[in-house]
């Protein structure tokens, strides 16, 4: 049985289960997800392996043959440096613990290099559809890819702190590390994520759709086979707009929308609109409170829409001096947004309809 309260980045990326489950292959999906409850002094080591497995799965870029040699000698010098350090003859235990990880390394650095030649010699010059829609990056920051084939969402964490939940059939290009003035990552596919607060925005783009924010949560669907892209924010505020590649930079004016919790944004590619909605089943702002019994009896409807206002973040409008003579008598505990108001304006002969991310009720209201 592995002694995991001990084990040391070199221990984690030898464990080929552990580096499986980093790749979405794992067969103890649920023993990694939960390794660091049970074992959090490991955190640093378990997130440094998990990033160094990662970063083998880089964005592939043409290189020349030049490139790719300096990229090698850099990687193995660096490596070299990290983990080897001069020791004395007594101290060759710790020298020779050492080595399997130099081994390792050095290793990963000959397949990249392979790999990347093959692709240089071998591939057309051309890009799929997917990888035309993200810009060349930088030798010294290139992107890494993350592919989930599996079934179960894949647990990603960023170098900035942000987490990402990859939802199957999913494809996350990100820096390993985030610089300049903003962070920007570019899916394919459904993930949500939980952006780290930062003074830089996070900015996800999938396609010709871009959601920028400075910290929330919000889930992104942009699956390519889709006629549709949707942003769900969660928590927090997003805007959300279309690329326009002949905006000028001078130009600060930028068509879009933004979004609050329990708002949506749909753009229809065919189209290429972008509208503001809501979510399918609004939730609760405050997700900690216990779900009790509310009971009202003869309470003016205002009060109650107003409430419903502040519990959901969800703005409703309607005509007040009409329904404040409206009197409502009712129970309500487990049911939805939308089943509380279907009871409502049962109540009152009235009807709602949801524009522009807003409730708008309408009705002659009561005599």
């Amino acid at each position: 049985m592995r002694n995991y309260e001990d084990y040391t980045i070199e221990d984690f990326v030898q464990n080929e289960d552990f580096r499986a489950w980093v790749q979405g292959q794992a067969s103890h999906e649920t023993f990694w997800l939960n390794f660091l409850e049970k074992y959090p002094e490991r955190k640093e080591e378990f997130e440094r392996a998990e990033q160094l497995i990662r970063a083998a799965h880089v964005a592939e870029e043409p290189l020349s043959v030049r490139e790719i040699r300096q990229e090698v000698e850099t990687f193995l010098s660096r490596a070299t440096s990290e983990f080897t350090t001069e020791e004395s003859p007594e101290d060759d235990s710790n020298s020779s613990n050492s080595r399997p990880l130099v081994r390792y390394l050095t290793g990963l650095a000959a397949m990249l290099a392979l790999a990347a030649g093959l692709y240089w010699g071998l591939s057309p010059r051309q890009t799929s559809d997917f990888s035309g829609h993200f810009p060349a990056t930088s030798l010294n920051n290139r992107l890494v890819e993350t592919h989930n084939p599996t079934q179960q969402p894949l647990r990603l964490r960023l170098s900035d702190g942000t987490e990402v939940m990859l939802l199957p059939k999913s494809n996350l290009r990100y820096p390993s590390q985030f610089t300049g003035n903003f962070r920007q990552v570019y899916l394919s596919g459904e993930a949500i994520f939980s952006v780290n607060r930062q003074q830089r925005p996070f900015m996800v783009q999938t396609g010709e759709m871009v959601t920028k924010v400075l910290g929330t949560r919000f889930v992104v669907s942009a699956y390519e086979q889709d006629k549709k892209m949707t942003v769900q924010v969660l928590s927090g505020k997003v805007s959300v707009y279309r690329v326009d590649p002949n905006r000028k930079p001078e130009n600060k004016e930028v068509a879009g929308v933004i979004l609050t919790a329990n708002q949506a944004a749909i753009f229809e590619k065919k189209q290429q609109t972008l509208s503001k909605t809501l979510v399918a089943n609004p939730v609760l702002l405050d997700t900690q409170a216990p779900l009790m019994e509310q009971r009202y009896d003869e309470v003016p409807l205002p009060v109650l829409l107003h409430e419903f206002e502040k519990n959901y973040g969800i703005a409703i409008v309607f005509d007040e001096q009409n329904l404040r003579s409206c009197k409502i008598t009712a129970t309500f505990s487990t049911e939805t947004l939308y089943e509380k108001l279907d009871v409502l304006c049962r109540t009152i002969a009235s009807s709602y309809e949801i524009v522009d991310g807003q409730i708008v009720i309408s009705g002659r209201g009561c005599s």
